[in-house]
């Protein structure tokens, strides 16, 4: 997956599927609390949408606060996970 396609993803999950109505201050530096009003719920939310909408594994143990900071960092960190299907049981 590409950096560019990593920050498509969560623009269309922020603007769609959350609606926030911040998104004039989406940018890849936008700071995901502060810019964008993003909240611990929310970010489960997109987490959530990343594993069952798009198929991205996202592991308990590869999670760090610090990937919630900026869209930047969040989209970094999707690009690095393996895109697999995820499975429930």
């Amino acid at each position: 997956m590409t950096y560019e396609h990593a920050v498509n993803i969560l623009y269309t999950i922020m603007k769609e599927d959350l609606a926030l109505q911040t998104m004039d201050a989406f940018h890849p530096h936008a700071r995901l609390n502060e810019e964008l009003a993003i909240d611990s719920v929310m970010i489960l939310h997109i987490l959530l949408e990343l594993e069952t909408k798009y198929e991205i594994a996202i592991p308990d143990e590869s999670i760090d606060s610090a990937i919630f900071e900026t869209v930047d960092r969040l989209a970094q960190f999707i690009q690095r996970q393996e895109k697999t299907t995820v499975t429930y049981d």
